[in-house]
């Protein structure tokens, strides 16, 4: 039997490619909500974020060392979705630009009292829970990364030691009841 080897360049351009076919996958799926559930905006739309997302600290390449102060808002808009999402939380110790993990109160939501979840560089995925900690909803945040004006930051902006501090940011709600 002959054992095949395989260039460092070769695995990580496999791995690439399917990194991006699993993206695509995931962005060409259609966002119908299921019987029962409403699909809402949070923060506009990924052509026009409305949302505004602040770090204090700023998140940078190397792991924080405790919580980051995170706060979120934007205005709810679709069906049965009025007035303004405000996420008031942390990102977990340990974050960095290419991965946080988010959780804390969430304020604006009838039923929704906080979320948890994990953001992988711009895009987030949250579960949102109500007062007896059952699942209710989730959210997808996706941050814009680049082309921002200050005091907005760009993805740039993670090799200084400031970090990334503040981004639009917009997102679809989905309420499961």
């Amino acid at each position: 039997m002959t054992r095949r080897t395989y260039s460092k360049a070769a695995v990580l351009a496999a791995a690439g490619v399917a990194l991006v076919m699993g993206l695509v996958s995931i962005t060409a799926a259609s966002a119908k909500p299921a019987p029962g559930t409403r699909l809402c905006t949070w923060g506009g739309t990924p052509d026009n974020p409305t949302g505004v997302v602040t770090l204090d600290p700023g998140t940078t390449n190397t792991p924080s060392a405790g919580p980051i102060a995170v706060h979120a808002w934007g205005p709810l808009a679709g069906p049965g979705c009025q007035g303004t999402m405000d996420f008031d939380g942390i990102g977990r110790a340990g974050a960095t630009c290419e991965s946080v993990i988010f959780e804390g109160p969430v304020h604006g939501v009838p039923g929704v009292t906080r979320l948890f979840g994990p953001g992988v560089g711009p895009q987030v995925h949250e579960f949102l829970y109500d007062r007896d900690g059952n699942v209710v909803g989730s959210d997808q945040p996706l941050v814009k990364a680049f082309g921002n004006s200050a005091p907005n930051s760009n993805a740039l902006d993670c090799n200084t030691p400031q970090g990334f501090r503040q981004g639009p940011f917009s997102s679809t709600v989905e309420f499961y009841r």
